[in-house]
């Protein structure tokens, strides 16, 4: 095996709908606007309100089920869902790092392995605060340097159209297969594992983390096959649906989602590994409402939190004591026997391998 075996809709917030309200009027909006995303920080503390982030689709509706709503109900909390994407939301953190807009940003892993190199932007956590990380699996806690903790993970495979394929693909260098030119999908950078699909290139052509050339020229080589860089994780479905696209790299549970609802499509985690996904919790240092953040992210790293949401969902839990039950424990593979990409040897390179991408390999 290679290396170590380890979407996008915007919503207005409420600030910018009340932008036009002259100063009386907001004044007497200020209970609702205190609980907005774009209200200010002081505002949302005394409503006992916390933002935090999110992907919509499956995700948000577990996350909802298994956290959101509990939680609320449990503590008497409001939670705000602030969609996007996870660069998005650590540029507002970095541009409003004094008052807070996002108290919990959940971030994917490329874009939380740079958060956690910025000074002064989130807390480093303290496991006394969040006793669940007592529980949580050490790779998703000291993977962050304990500035982050993860909440869930998922493997990055192959999906494919069965009925359109004469044989399940085995390989990631079944992707350069010539049968495939014009029915590939790979993600663009706004829809997450840009990065992991370059890694993956550079691995199964000679290359490493620290040599991504072959890498490089193995993507020029496989433009041919592909039908569309996909911006977000909703615009596949119906590329799959009509089996415009027949094959592609994407995450298990996105896979067998549109799987479930008749199309017949299927997965398979390559022989040389799949890589490893993690959304994690990042605290905002200067969140006024540091109490609740600190409340939040130890009720969703709960044994009850996790199981609910990665039974639901379909993706891994990082408490160690969560237990997957029936199909979700037949889809979701063991964190320990997936593709760990070394990131911080990474780290380095993502802002030229970004800007090599758009430059070289989708322009």
């Amino acid at each position: 095996m290679i290396g170590k075996t380890l979407e996008m809709s915007m919503r207005i917030d409420h600030l910018n709908a009340t932008r036009g309200l002259g100063r009386r009027r907001l004044m007497g909006a200020s209970a609702a606007a205190g609980a907005a995303i774009g209200a200010p920080a002081i505002l949302r503390a005394q409503a006992k309100t916390l933002v935090t982030t999110g992907y919509g689709g499956l995700h948000e509706k577990w996350f909802r089920t298994a956290v959101i709503e509990p939680f609320e109900k449990q503590t008497g909390a409001k939670i705000q869902f602030k969609y996007g994407a996870a660069g998005e939301w650590l540029t507002s953190s970095i541009a409003n790092k004094e008052y807070p807009e996002i108290d919990v940003p959940m971030l994917s892993l490329p874009v939380a392995m740079r958060a956690i190199t910025l000074e002064g932007i989130f807390l480093d956590l303290d496991p006394a605060r969040i006793p669940n990380t007592a529980d949580v699996d050490p790779m998703f806690f000291d993977l962050y340097r304990r500035r982050a903790v993860g909440f869930n993970y998922g493997d990055f495979g192959i999906c494919y159209r069965s009925d359109k394929l004469a044989a399940a693909p085995g390989s990631w260098r079944d992707l350069w297969d010539p049968a495939h030119v014009g029915k590939l999908l790979l993600p663009d950078i706004t829809a997450g594992a840009v990065l992991e699909v370059i890694v993956i290139a550079a691995l199964v052509h000679g290359g490493s983390e620290a040599n991504l050339e072959p890498g490089w020229a193995a993507l020029k080589q496989l433009k041919p096959n592909v039908l569309r860089f996909f911006k977000n994780n909703t615009e596949p479905v119906g590329l799959y649906e009509r089996a415009e696209a027949q094959i592609g790299a994407w995450f298990s549970a996105r896979t067998y989602a549109i799987q479930d609802s008749g199309v017949p499509m299927g997965y398979v985690i390559p022989r040389e590994g799949a890589p490893v996904g993690v959304l994690s919790f990042h605290i905002a240092r200067n969140t006024k409402v540091r109490d609740l953040a600190y409340e939040f992210v130890n009720f969703a790293l709960s044994k009850e939190a996790q199981e609910s949401f990665g039974n639901g969902v379909e993706y891994g839990p990082c408490n160690v004591k969560a237990e997957l039950k029936g199909r979700a424990r037949e889809r979701v593979p063991p964190a320990n026997r997936l593709m760990r990409i070394d990131w911080p040897k990474l780290q380095p390179q993502i802002a030229a391998m970004q800007q090599r991408w758009q430059r070289e390999i989708v322009a």
